[in-house]
């Protein structure tokens, strides 16, 4: 018996839905349709988040925040349908990471 010969795969269309996992989406420039990565992401809440991308293209360079948000549930949680909370950004004092210290740092305390 002959072994089946593989055929050679053909890209898929631009317009097929694409699973990630654990990667931002894919995504073009909308100015010159070159491929775009994903610089960065801040999540504002459990079910929003920024996406910062940069186009690959040297000479267009543009740079723009995209955003991914929660739209509908498919199937439930087994743990419940309540979201997690959000972390807010913890908060460093101005200069702290040059190492400057702060002014009340400098002021004796007072004994007694």
């Amino acid at each position: 018996m002959m072994p089946a010969r593989a055929q050679p795969q053909q890209p898929a269309p631009a317009n097929v839905h694409r699973i990630h996992m654990g990667k931002a989406p894919a995504v073009s420039c909308p100015v010159c349709g070159q491929k775009a990565h994903t610089r960065s992401s801040t999540e504002i809440t459990p079910t929003y988040r920024e996406l910062y991308y940069r186009c690959s293209n040297i000479a267009c360079g543009m740079t723009w925040v995209a955003s991914l948000s929660f739209e509908r549930v498919l199937s439930p949680s087994g743990l419940g349908d309540q979201f997690r909370a959000p972390r807010p950004a913890q908060q460093r004092p101005p200069g702290e990471d040059f190492g400057q210290m702060s002014i009340f740092e400098m002021i004796p305390k007072p004994s007694g």
